[in-house]
């Protein structure tokens, strides 16, 4: 049986210096910020985990928290392999240049001997004309 259950969630806002102060604001239909708004987190990464919001105004609940307890919320292949969703979606909004990032695996980056200390893997990619 597939779920059709979808959720509203409140996600991380991330201030870095390099960050927009209009890009994010617009996609929300907010007005500018004082303050540079560079990542918009999405996902239950441990330390800035999404919020579900809960209906009729009982307040939210942490999704890393919310997965951990019903793992099966995520399909059973993903759960079982898992017990954690996967990724974190990032949406950047850079007013200024920014280093580009690459996290490999841990057997890509001993492969590279970059790093054996590693605890995530993943990769930013970007492709969108920019100029700051």
């Amino acid at each position: 049986m597939v779920r059709t259950e979808s959720f509203a969630m409140e996600n991380t806002m991330q201030h870095y210096a390099w960050g927009s102060q209009s890009l994010l604001a617009g996609l929300r239909g907010e007005a500018p910020t004082a303050e540079p708004e560079a990542e918009l987190w999405f996902g239950a990464h441990r330390s800035a985990s999404s919020r579900i919001i809960q209906l009729g105004g009982r307040g939210a609940v942490q999704l890393d928290e919310t997965i951990a307890e019903n793992p099966g919320l995520l399909g059973a292949a993903v759960g079982e392999r898992y017990g954690r969703l996967p990724y974190l979606l990032k949406l950047l909004a850079a007013a200024r240049p920014l280093s580009l990032q690459a996290h490999p695996n841990l057997g890509r980056a001993r492969q590279d001997r970059k790093s054996t200390r590693l605890n995530s893997s993943h990769t930013d990619i970007s492709r969108m004309p920019f100029s700051a």
